[in-house]
């Protein structure tokens, strides 16, 4: 789309005043047969709107992919450190209500082990893998079980937050919890971050 009027095709300057033209993206409405005219805007204008200045920056979306994260032996929950990595944080500029989706497979040395995955945020500085649990919820806790050891399962963890604070950014983590101990290892992480 043209950043101004004058860069528009829809657009025809005025043969008295090049600086102001008509814009004719919508054609009038009504009978045919009477006399219309079209909205006259300035040069700089965006695209009928009477307005100097660019719309409002789009509300934002991004993703990201964690590398392996080590593995980690905990029975408390604990911090997978993706808030440290692109695409695993955001920043509200509209609306302050962020959707989250993060993904990934777990696995545990242990058969029989149950595996707790809860999705957390904050600002500031993003905790590390290991770093004990931190953060608000963002998601409900998923429950899940490896009945043999090494068993991989896919996880999923969606949720968000409302009325959050414009401008300023969020991390976005899980942390991690294995009541029954054992080694587990999480892999193949991915995030889906966006404004609503």
């Amino acid at each position: 789309m043209p950043d101004a009027c004058s860069a528009c095709i829809y657009w025809a300057a005025l043969a008295l005043d090049a600086t102001h033209g008509n814009c004719r993206f919508n054609a009038p409405a009504g009978n045919p047969a009477y006399n219309f005219s079209w909205p006259v805007t300035a040069q700089d204008d965006w695209c009928g709107q009477f307005e100097s200045t660019p719309p409002a920056t789009q509300m934002p979306a991004v993703s990201g992919i964690a590398a392996s994260q080590p593995n980690i032996t905990v029975a408390a929950d604990t911090m997978l450190g993706c808030g440290l990595i692109a695409g695993f944080g955001i920043t509200p500029v509209r609306t302050g209500r962020i959707a989250a989706i993060i993904s990934g497979t777990l696995t545990s040395s242990t058969a029989n082990a149950q595996i707790n995955i809860t999705g957390r945020h904050g600002i500031g500085a993003a905790p590390a893998n290991g770093a004990g649990a931190t953060g608000q919820l963002w998601a409900t806790t998923q429950h899940y079980f490896t009945s043999t050891a090494k068993d991989v399962n896919g996880f999923t963890v969606l949720g968000g937050n409302v009325g959050l604070a414009l401008n300023v950014p969020l991390w976005f983590d899980i942390s991690v919890a294995s009541p029954a101990g054992g080694v587990t290892t999480i892999a193949d992480v991915q995030s889906l971050l966006f404004e609503l």
